[in-house]
């Protein structure tokens, strides 16, 4: 069985996520359990996408499902 390198880690893809809709977009945002839940959902997301194509540019990806979250809410 071989081992899958991620590009970039739930972690770091979450950081990113957070630091792009905070600091960038100047968005204030609720960290309440489902806020949190939802936003490591959304990192994963973004490592599962990353992960099953190449090529992808993780910071593009990344700022593409946060536009959608945030057009959701």
């Amino acid at each position: 069985m071989t081992q899958r390198k991620d590009r970039i880690t739930k972690e770091e893809a979450l950081s990113f996520l957070l630091t792009h809709i905070v600091v960038e977009r100047n968005i204030e945002l609720k960290l309440d359990q489902l806020g949190l839940f939802n936003l490591t959902t959304l990192a994963q997301q973004a490592v599962d996408k990353m992960s099953e194509t190449e090529g992808m540019i993780p910071h593009e990806v990344i700022e593409q499902l946060a536009a959608d979250f945030l057009d959701d809410q």
